[in-house]
């Protein structure tokens, strides 16, 4: 059984709906830091159990490249999205504390991804950031597959803030820059007749 999910944030109309929210920050020093899937989850499906990971049936390869983090985002391993994505029942186990994120491809304009997956109730341990075979039905705690549609901000978390100095006015570094050149030069011509 699959569950099919818009979320608000995949297309302008719904960030309007939902009032421009912005979540804070990756931590500093993580880039581009990504959500973790236990926040994509709690975000985007909360009527759904809570898990202790998920296995990743399929990433949209159009939006760009695809990578996890098991270390809170110390670390980038690429997803084999021609792995996961082709038919099959091969997905990537990750934990829930593990953060997913897209780059997008240079010259596109991604402004969503489409994400399945389903929860399972027992953690990967070592064998996360594993591809691994699952069962099409008949899962752990009757865990179906949750297809969502996610902008790229409910993936990649939103961008850290960064500060942008004020343009100075041009005119006025100009008349700066003459008048010392020009006082510069009368000390030299002072200093000549002397």
């Amino acid at each position: 059984m699959t569950t099919t999910a818009l979320i608000h944030g995949s297309t302008p109309s719904a960030n309007a709906h939902r009032g421009g929210e912005r979540r804070p920050a990756a931590p500093a020093g993580t880039g581009l830091g990504g959500n973790t899937l236990a926040q994509i989850m709690e975000e985007n499906c909360s009527d759904m159990l809570a898990a202790a990971g998920v296995v990743i049936e399929h990433l949209d390869a159009q939006a760009g490249a695809w990578q996890f983090s098991a270390d809170q985002g110390q670390t980038w391993r690429a997803i084999r999205t021609d792995l996961i994505n082709r038919p099959g029942n091969l997905g990537l186990a990750l934990d829930r504390d593990a953060r997913l994120r897209v780059l997008p491809f240079g010259g596109h304009r991604v402004t969503g991804a489409r994400v399945a997956f389903h929860a399972v109730q027992r953690s990967h341990g070592a064998g996360n950031g594993s591809y691994r075979a699952y069962a099409p039905d008949d899962r752990d705690g009757d865990s179906r597959t949750v297809t969502l549609v996610l902008s790229l901000a409910a993936i990649n978390g939103a961008p850290p803030v960064v500060h942008v100095p004020r343009p100075r006015n041009k005119r006025a570094m100009v008349q700066r820059a003459a008048a010392s050149v020009g006082v510069g030069a009368a000390l030299s011509g002072s200093m000549a007749m002397a």
